[in-house]
């Protein structure tokens, strides 16, 4: 029998998340700084976002459950710091200006939508917010060989085995879970449209 995670993925427009424009050119090394900047600005808003929404939901979910999932994903949180902070280092950007930085639409869009689940909902909430990630696991594993130092570096978390726990986990909350596939689907598939937004963002800027 086919696990909720694969038949949501295939039936969602995961290959254009996946392997989208932006991701293709932080493999090769040609995207722009200007264009990676902006988007590391935007995930600045959107991981704070998202962190308030995870405890919100947990708050629904079974004790054992949250409690073990909240420890994995908690506890690699510095590398995931480490990381951020050596780019923002090398691109100029300070915490001053994430916060005076505006969310554009979809990030504002895609936020809200997270935090719409996480008030109602734990497993529709591990619905939502699986494709964020588990598709930056898959997309880690192949801007990791980028020729841009700093698009491999960016990588190195997402890629690594620290981060594959967080999916594990998540991947493991979400296969064990039982709801209205058609409504999972249209949540699911409205989390990849966001992602794939996020990238066309940083690109049309």
């Amino acid at each position: 029998m086919m696990r909720l995670s694969e038949f949501l993925r295939e039936n969602s427009p995961w290959e254009e998340y996946v392997n989208h424009e932006f991701v293709r050119e932080m493999i090769d090394g040609t995207l722009p700084q200007k264009k990676f900047r902006y988007y590391l600005l935007q995930d600045a808003k959107y991981v704070e976002e998202m962190l308030r929404a995870l405890l919100r939901a947990s708050a629904l979910a079974p004790l054992d459950k949250s409690l073990k999932l909240l420890h994995v994903i908690l506890s690699s949180r510095d590398k995931g710091t480490e990381v951020n902070n050596y780019l923002y280092s090398r691109l100029g950007i300070t915490q001053d200006e994430i916060r005076r930085t505006k969310m554009n639409d979809v990030n504002y869009a895609y936020t809200r939508h997270l935090n719409y689940w996480a008030e109602r909902s734990w497993e529709f909430f591990l619905v939502a917010w699986t494709p964020c990630m588990w598709g930056y696991f898959e997309i880690g594993r192949k801007v990791v060989n980028s020729t841009n130092d700093l698009y491999k570096a960016w990588a190195s978390f997402y890629s690594s085995d620290d981060y594959k726990k967080r999916v594990d986990i998540i991947l493991e909350n979400l296969n064990s879970i039982e709801v209205d596939k058609d409504l999972a689907s249209e949540i699911f598939n409205r989390s990849v449209k966001y992602e794939i937004q996020f990238w066309d963002s940083a690109l049309t800027i």
